[in-house]
């Protein structure tokens, strides 16, 4: 109730202070359960996020916002997942698969901390473990600008881009260990977000993004007919 309640206000306020071109609503999973993963650039993301999505979205957050006086309060009001960071936190971890169970959305910010140059940090392995727990599609989103909305020096009222991508379930080969299995899940939904950023704000995937391109454009290569020429010689 309170969610619905707040959600308008916000959106009304964000609108005032930004402008948000959004693509890939399509993408969103109206009902059933998902996990978000999307990129971390500022204290604002949740908000964000919040009001570009549908539905209703319940977020793993760091558990000194849960001490912030009237933020604290809505946090544990509306139900969100206080998370202990630098620490396997098995409480938040079963808390958000209940909520999987019962068909919610659940965000979580792999990156566990704010990216303050605007570039990807090296992810944690959290949601990757949520997803190969939970069997429940990932649906990965980046997003850009947020930082500019408080911190800018392009003007007023900044642009911020969200790209929401398909979502998937992730595999992994059999008879891999589970380090290796979280390790492979991580990266890929890492480039899967880093695929939709600029290049110079892929930060630490970058080099593995140059690596899949190169091998994207030899295997277009290969895959090329040969021309007119090369079939008469």
């Amino acid at each position: 109730m309170l969610y619905t309640i707040i959600k308008p206000l916000l959106w009304l306020i964000a609108h005032i202070f930004g402008r948000f071109r959004v693509s890939g609503h399509q993408n969103i999973p109206r009902t059933g359960p998902v996990l978000i993963v999307a990129n971390h650039l500022i204290w604002y993301d949740p908000i964000l996020l919040g009001i570009i999505f549908p539905r209703r979205l319940w977020f793993m957050a760091k558990i000194e916002i849960f001490a912030v006086p009237v933020v604290g309060f809505f946090a544990r009001l509306t139900g969100q997942i206080p998370v202990h960071r630098g620490q396997s936190d098995r409480a938040a971890l079963e808390r958000a698969l209940i909520y999987l169970c019962e068909d919610k959305a659940v965000t979580i910010f792999p990156e566990g901390a704010v990216a303050q140059h605007e570039r990807l940090l090296q992810a944690h392995t959290g949601a990757a473990m949520l997803a190969l727990r939970s069997g429940v599609p990932i649906l990965p989103v980046a997003h850009t600008g947020t930082r500019r909305l408080f911190f800018g020096r392009r003007g007023w009222f900044p642009r911020v881009d969200v790209r929401i991508g398909e979502p998937y379930i992730p595999q992994v080969p059999a008879g891999i260990s589970r380090k290796a299995a979280l390790r492979i899940v991580t990266e890929d939904l890492m480039l899967r977000i880093a695929h939709m950023m600029p290049d110079e704000e892929r930060g630490a995937y970058t080099v593995l993004m140059d690596e899949l391109d190169q091998e994207y454009k030899q295997e277009s290569l290969q895959l090329q007919p040969e021309s007119e020429s090369s079939r008469d010689a």
